[in-house]
Parts: C-alpha cells; structure tokens; sequence
C-alpha cells in the first residue's frame, strides 16, 4: 500500500470505530452502513482487517477495549465517554 492508501485505510478504519462507538460500543451492520456513509464492500473489507480492535458476536459488531484505546489516543473522547 502507498502512504496516501494506507492513511484512507486508517481513516476509513476510525470512521467504522467512531461509528460503533457512538452506537453504545455495539452496533449491527446496516447500523454501521447508515452512521457511516460506507459502501457495503468497503465496510467489509475494513471490518475483516481490525480483529484486534472490533469483535463480531452473531450480528452485532462490538469495539474491543484496543479499539476504545485507539480512539482515545487519537482524542476521539465524546464518543467513547458514555
């Protein structure tokens, strides 16, 4: 990946983060689509890469503490904060 791809990744990444976040740290797909503006394809290409950071149980996608960590440290504090 080129340096501009990858930091689309990553923002695309912290979007789907953000996004879940904000939906009381659980969220299902469609969810995640609406909140996000996201293609179907993208979210799933995402979604399959961030393991550490977003857990699947049955159909709701949950942030791992690793992803409440990474936004904090990116200073996303108003989602994360509920």
């Amino acid at each position: 990946m080129t340096g501009e791809t990858q930091l689309r990744a990553r923002r695309t990444r912290i979007k789907i983060l953000k996004a879940i976040a904000g939906l009381n740290r659980s969220a299902g797909f469609s969810e995640i689509r609406d909140a996000t503006g996201l293609s179907t394809g993208s979210i799933y290409y995402h979604l399959e890469r961030m393991n550490k950071y977003v857990s699947k149980d049955l159909k709701q996608y949950r942030i791992t503490d690793e992803g409440l960590r990474l936004l904090s440290e990116i200073g996303v504090k108003s989602v994360i904060s509920n």
